[in-house]
């Protein structure tokens, strides 16, 4: 551990300051313990504009050198754990230079020359979040592929689809998948958006008028890897609309991780009895024995409210802040920060609950029977074959649903007897083609449709959209 010095005692700003600062307000203003995860994206920015400083003649090739080297020593003690944080230096860009300056001299002290605290943290949080996209995209795709994976061997197995939680008509169990790949596939390029909107070059840009100096800030922007640079001053240290698109886009597949879990939830319950989860992704009781809880997916539909929260948050924080900057922005990092770490295991725990779960296909079935899922299916072949006015094909076969409610059958076991005093057109083999679980699959023969061969299809086009996703340069 390096030694500190008289770290505490004079702030890098105090000179305007006689009074020592209160306690509470080293407190209340520090933020060092949250946005020292911004040491690579402050070091790399800061690197950039160090080599700007050079060009314009603010700093010597020797100067830049000695900061380069300072950079780099201050990055290694940052990773191997050896780096001092401490209340007092406030914030992670405070840390940075006190420590090149104690490491370098005099001329640690220029680097900030041409810059502001409030340009320098919307350039290192839009690398951040750039950064956080860059290592989240991967795991999307591979929750993608997972999903068509699963897809791919679920095309046989026939399910219920719900409407108001009530069995409605079957599915084929892929065609249930796929409609998670696609709302997570328009997840996907969400993010991506937001990462656009985060791409681009604000130093320069300083406390909020721009800067004293012949800053050249296309060299900056192209350092950095950016597309753009900020076209004014005010908006680039200002607002806060890439945080909130990072976060929307999170919320948003959230929201979609959340209505999977709650599904997984009721589905591996002993009523539904639809799917089940493996061992290793389920937890018991500390009391009843029996017990086999999904707990992961209770937590990641949890997790879905927090990172809500955290847009709210947000979004209530910028909604009444004067231009330019104010102190009150210090708080966004917090519920940015987490929404990365709470997205990124909430992927990866989807990712393990639809590879490791196992349709439980005799319950599927009996569910479907007892639903009367093909009740529609039979009215539509009244209709279609008996040439009967669907109104009267609809009234017909709600009373043979009512009469099997009566005597606890289903469409498939009533007796012909039955059927017959219904109506003549239930009996003979039309009937149980009608309502043939994988003939009202199949029948449903439109582009999206449930229908096997709309499967393929769909499973096709969602593995070339995947291929797509993987050529994107971030």
């Amino acid at each position: 551990m390096y030694p500190v010095k008289s770290r505490a005692k004079k702030k890098l700003w105090g000179g305007r300051f006689d009074g020592k600062t209160s306690s509470v307000m080293e407190r209340i203003g520090e933020s060092i313990s949250f946005d020292k995860r911004l040491y690579k994206q402050d070091i790399r920015a800061g690197l950039a504009h160090a080599k700007m400083l050079s060009r314009i003649g603010v700093l010597s090739a020797e100067e830049f050198r000695q900061i380069e080297s300072g950079l780099a020593a201050i990055t290694k003690e940052i990773e191997e754990g050896n780096f001092r944080f401490i209340p007092e230096l406030e914030d992670i860009h405070m840390h940075i230079e006190y420590r090149l300056t104690e490491l370098k001299g005099d001329v640690g002290k220029k680097l900030h020359t041409a810059r502001s605290r409030n340009d320098q943290v919307a350039q290192d949080v839009r690398l951040f979040i750039m950064d956080e996209i860059k290592s989240i995209s991967p795991l999307l795709i591979t929750l993608l592929e997972i999903i068509v994976s699963k897809a791919k061997n679920s095309v046989e197995i026939i399910m219920p689809g719900f409407t108001h939680l009530q069995v409605a008509q079957p599915l084929r169990a892929s065609h249930y998948l796929l409609s998670y790949f696609w709302a997570f596939f328009r997840d996907f390029e969400r993010i991506r958006i937001a990462y656009d909107s985060c791409d681009s070059m604000v130093l320069g840009s300083g406390a909020l008028a721009g800067v004293n100096y012949k800053t050249d800030r296309l060299f900056m922007q192209k350092e950095l890897g950016l597309s753009s640079s900020s076209e004014n001053s005010i908006d680039a240290v200002s607002n806060r609309d890439y945080i909130l698109e990072f976060l929307f886009a999170a919320s948003q597949f959230m929201i979609h991780a959340s209505r999977l879990c709650e599904e997984i939830i009721i589905f591996s319950s002993v009523e539904f009895g639809f799917i089940s989860l493996p061992d290793s992704l389920t937890t018991g009781s500390s009391i009843m024995p029996q017990k086999k809880n999904p707990d992961i997916a209770e937590l990641i539909r949890s997790k879905s409210s927090r990172v809500i929260a955290n847009l709210n948050h947000v979004m209530i924080l910028l909604k009444g802040l004067p231009m330019a900057y104010n102190r009150d922005l210090q708080e966004d990092k917090i519920p940015l920060f987490d929404t990365t770490d709470q997205l990124r295991i909430s992927i990866e725990g989807i990712s393990e609950m639809i590879s490791g779960l196992e349709f439980q296909t005799k319950n599927l079935e009996n569910s479907l029977k007892k639903g009367y899922a093909t009740a529609t299916d039979l009215a539509d072949y009244l209709v279609s074959v008996k040439k009967i006015p669907f109104r009267e094909a609809h009234e017909l076969v709600g009373r043979l649903v009512s009469v099997c409610v009566t005597k606890e059958k289903n469409l498939f076991d009533i007796g012909e007897s039955d059927r017959k005093k219904i109506s003549e057109h239930f009996s003979g083999d039309g009937y149980f083609s009608a309502i043939s679980l994988e003939n009202s699959a199949d029948k449903k023969d439109v582009f999206g449709g449930t229908a096997k061969k709309r499967q393929i299809e769909q499973i096709s086009l969602a593995e070339r959209k995947i291929k797509d996703l993987k050529k994107i340069k971030f």
